[in-house]
């Protein structure tokens, strides 16, 4: 085999391993629920495009989107920790999302709901003038109506 021939052959072989591993890696991706950039979680909520699960809502959502935005008592600073609160479409159940914790569906009553983490008690309270959620009784966030 001169040598001419012999290289084109190299080339040849190295082409067709290179397309088998691009078909390869395609297969991959294509057939794994997320991508390599891609984080979905185990109800198959993208995390990296920014949803999350809500069971109050039984759907993935952007809380940022859906949910009610409460403000910090107490703070005019806009870099705060953020709180949220999505509710169920008949209002009797919520998720809260507080700063480091998620609490899912609560079951919401008419006047206030209440539950407990760890050593601390909180409540939520529905009031005609605003939402307020306290924390071992004092009030850390608020919604106006």
């Amino acid at each position: 085999m001169d040598g001419k021939k012999a290289y084109s052959t190299f080339n040849g072989v190295m082409l067709g391993f290179l397309i088998l591993i691009a078909l390869s890696l395609a297969a991959v991706i294509f057939f794994t629920k997320s991508s390599v950039f891609s984080k979905v979680d185990e109800h198959g909520c993208n995390n990296s495009a920014g949803y999350t699960f809500s069971y109050a809502k039984n759907k993935c959502i952007k809380v940022y989107e859906e949910a009610l935005q409460f403000i910090r008592t107490g703070s005019n600073n806009p870099n705060d920790l953020k709180a949220f609160i999505v509710f169920s479409d008949d209002n009797k159940s919520a998720d809260m999302f507080l700063p480091g914790r998620i609490y899912a569906l609560l079951k919401v009553k008419d006047n206030n709901t209440q539950w407990h983490d760890n050593s601390s008690s909180y409540i939520l309270y529905n009031l005609p003038e605003k939402l307020s959620l306290t924390k071992d009784k004092q009030e850390i966030y608020y919604i106006n109506r």
